[in-house]
């Protein structure tokens, strides 16, 4: 989505549907989904009584050397700005740079009522187990395992709770590019019996972890310096922040929230700002996404920020690392075709680049956020677009 000399947040529906019809991979198809969503036949809900519209926007973000535009579903208007701003402060020192640890969900299977004489010796018999145990839940789900994945390993822990030890069978699975959730579900299910058989116990839970460890995004970016600094008027005052000086202080934030959960809750909220929207407009299950991050954010430490941030010779430095699981297949996305539209609209191929872009746009509205606050500060900043957008008519 190169730059035009009239800017986006000028056009009217019409030029950004040709724009977007010229500057992006979406096909008419998909510009024509867009423009007539009432009419799309989208799946009802269980106790259906209406549809709730959102408004989407985009956002053209640089990630890994290419231009993308980031479909954004949210109610409130200071976040495109705040993350379209972002990403221009990136796209002057590069981009955003993401790397992707992997594509795999971890589930568990809850076995109770063995004694605790017996215990060591049940996980031993599970261990050797295992061939059999990975086959029964491979065949569970063949779809899977045809594409390429499928359970990888399993494990047993033993947990010392007030009501007795129970005994924990966690499992990885390679979900490619589905998100995974109901295929590692499946599978848990599927082993339930065989463990009962071997353990002797009474196996209650099976279900994935939404803690995706090994889903993890990490992403970074220099900042434009230039873009940093401030002078606006502000109640009649001039306010004037030299780009020196909204490092140091976009930095003296960044330590407070890393010494403070208080603060480092809010911090990762404004991340979440960006990452839900996009995640929303691309029909991705956005309570598992938040929890996944705000459990990483203390997993095997205190609650801390999901991203930092440090002065790199002139330039700020921003480095988030998030775990973001998405499918890119299945879903909203064989269902709902105006999330088939957007995520055309992407230009992403698989899930890892789609978790890529996710975790920039996280990025870019997270140093926005940083630097309204050192700045301006977030009411005189957010507070005018909001006002403005509210009273506006709709047409």
């Amino acid at each position: 989505m190169p730059e035009t000399e009239k800017k986006f947040r000028n056009m009217n529906l019409e030029e950004r549907y040709n724009y977007l019809r010229n500057n992006s991979p979406i096909s008419e198809e998909g510009i024509n989904t867009l423009r007539n969503w009432k009419d799309a036949k989208i799946p009802q809900a269980e106790n259906h009584i209406t549809y709730m519209p959102f408004p989407a926007g985009v956002v053209k973000i640089m990630v890994n050397n290419v231009i993308r535009g980031a479909p954004v579903v949210t109610e409130e208007p200071s976040v495109v700005a705040a993350a379209s701003n972002g990403a221009k402060m990136a796209e002057a020192m590069g981009g955003f740079r993401t790397t992707v640890t992997g594509t795999e969900t971890m589930g568990q299977i809850q076995i109770i009522g063995i004694p605790i004489y017996k215990m060591e010796n049940a996980a031993r018999k599970v261990s050797e187990a295992s061939e059999m145990l990975l086959k029964t839940a491979n065949a569970a789900t063949p779809h899977l395992v045809e594409a390429g994945g499928g359970v990888l390993s399993l494990r047993t822990k033993i947990l010392d709770t007030s009501i007795g030890p129970q005994l924990i069978v966690d499992f990885d699975v390679e979900c490619m590019d589905a998100m995974g959730a109901n295929a590692v579900s499946k599978m848990a299910e599927a082993m339930a019996g065989p463990l009962t058989a071997i353990t002797g116990g009474e196996v209650v839970g099976r279900i994935l972890s939404n803690l995706h460890t090994g889903r993890i995004v990490t992403c970074e970016a220099k900042f434009d310096k230039n873009m940093l600094q401030l002078r606006k008027e502000i109640n009649g005052e001039t306010v004037e922040i030299s780009a020196e000086r909204m490092i140091d202080r976009i930095i003296a934030l960044s330590e407070w929230a890393s010494n403070d959960q208080f603060r480092a809750t809010t911090h990762n909220k404004g991340i979440m700002n960006g990452i839900d929207a996009v995640a929303a407009a691309l029909g991705q299950d956005t309570r598992a996404i938040e929890a996944a991050a705000h459990s990483y954010a203390a997993f095997g430490r205190k609650y801390s920020p999901l991203s930092y941030f440090e002065k790199i010779g002139d330039n700020l430095y921003g480095c988030l690392t998030v775990p973001i699981p998405v499918g890119f297949i299945g879903g909203a996305i064989n269902t709902n075709p105006t999330v088939k539209a957007l995520l055309e609209m992407t230009g992403c191929r698989n899930s890892r680049e789609l978790a890529s872009l996710i975790a920039a746009v996280g990025l870019a509205q997270n140093i926005s956020a940083l630097r309204m606050l050192a700045g301006e500060g977030i009411t005189n900043g957010h507070l005018p677009l909001h006002l403005k957008r509210t009273a506006q008519q709709l047409t």
